[in-house]
């Protein structure tokens, strides 16, 4: 399994939803009657509706660390709130007695599970028809010919519609296609990746009402899938070769380090210009065999102006003996500087000093 790092807007995400909460809140207490706030009621909890707290719309699955507004009756004095027997964390301050809000916990079982939500309070409880929703990873095969992903997670058994979907409605070029479904179990779904796809995120959808979003598949700006992509191979220290230890696709690049050795992408002379604000992400997979922890990333061999104790490096902690997927915001790079025009070199390094060190980088590029 692989470990998924994906640097997030997750204090601006969270403002947003506790603003939606407490609109809902000020609503249905400015127009319930006035049992609705707080109250205390002597019956167990009824629930006639979970909503998508961002969309509001009603659904009986829900997505891992997405957070979901319950409706009911008798719920402001909730003790407890399960997914499939997982506890979940909620403010009892900001409960009603028609209203509450949860995240779902990311460890929260999604598969081969009874799917229940279940809510007590100090008079009983109840247990509501819900099932959970993720995408830990996907990879990809030849399937009779076509280009096909295969998504691991679950519980997939609703799904009903997949789409590929790039580029946004802001910027007048969002293309969604849809997916052909080659097959479905409770933990993996297949398609065949739509013709012309060079860079999407996969949304999942299920009769649930639950909608997932995968990392990105593919790059608008590729540096190392199945091999190179206008791009040349160097570094500091030898050797660095490419390997058949694979994070998707044929080949990857190995690096075995001596006293502090490098690897450096920079571009051949027919790449297009890597133009730093054309871009908003970096992704990379990254594989460490024993003893090596943290990777170190440098742009352009030149001091990033972070906050990290050496400015001139980016630091990434991974998992040893398994691949990383790494997705860095491009502007968290240059939090107190000016980023280049150009990105004209990219460096790695393994954190730990000393010879004999090994890692892999594979799927290297960079998203719109």
């Amino acid at each position: 399994m692989k470990k998924i790092t994906h640097i997030r807007r997750s204090a601006y995400q969270l403002c947003l939803v506790l603003l939606a909460v407490f609109s809902l809140s000020s609503c249905e207490n400015e127009f319930g009657d006035e049992s609705a706030i707080g109250g205390g009621s002597n019956e167990p909890p009824v629930v006639t509706s979970v909503n998508e707290a961002r969309e509001g719309t009603p659904v009986t699955q829900g997505v891992l660390e997405n957070t979901y507004i319950i409706r009911g009756e008798n719920l402001s004095t909730l003790k407890t709130i399960s997914f499939n027997g997982f506890r979940a964390g909620f403010n009892p301050a900001l409960l009603t007695d028609k209203l509450a809000f949860v995240t779902i916990p990311e460890d929260a079982p999604y598969v081969k599970q009874s799917n229940i939500l279940r809510l007590e309070n100090s008079a009983g409880a109840t247990e509501y028809d819900f099932s959970l929703l993720t995408i830990v990873e996907f990879t990809e095969e030849l399937i009779d010919g076509r280009s096909a992903v295969v998504l691991h997670g679950g519980d997939f058994s609703d799904v009903d519609e997949v789409v590929f979907s790039s580029g946004t409605e802001e910027d007048g070029n969002l293309e969604e296609r849809d997916a052909d479904i080659l097959s479905v179990t409770d933990t993996e779904v297949t398609v065949a990746v739509p013709d012309g796809v060079v860079q999407a995120f996969i949304y999942v959808y299920t009769s649930r009402g639950a909608i997932v979003q995968s990392s990105s598949y593919g790059f608008n700006y590729p540096i190392y899938t199945d091999g190179l992509n206008a791009w040349e191979l160097g570094g500091w220290g030898e050797p660095q070769e490419e390997s058949s230890e694979i994070a998707l696709g044929a080949s990857s690049v190995k690096k075995t380090t001596g006293q502090w050795e490098g690897l450096t992408f920079t571009p051949a002379a027919d790449a297009e210009p890597l133009v730093f604000s054309d871009y908003t992400t970096m992704a990379v997979s990254i594989y460490p065999e024993p003893g090596v922890t943290r990777i170190k990333l440098r742009v352009n061999d030149e001091d990033l102006g972070s906050n990290n104790a050496e400015t001139d490096y980016y630091k990434i902690d991974v998992v040893p003996g398994q691949w990383n997927k790494v997705v860095l915001e491009l502007k968290s790079f240059y939090p107190t500087s000016t980023p280049p025009e150009e990105i004209t070199r990219i460096d790695f390094q393994c954190a730990s000093e000393g010879a004999g060190n090994v890692y892999y980088v594979d799927q290297f590029g960079f998203v719109q």
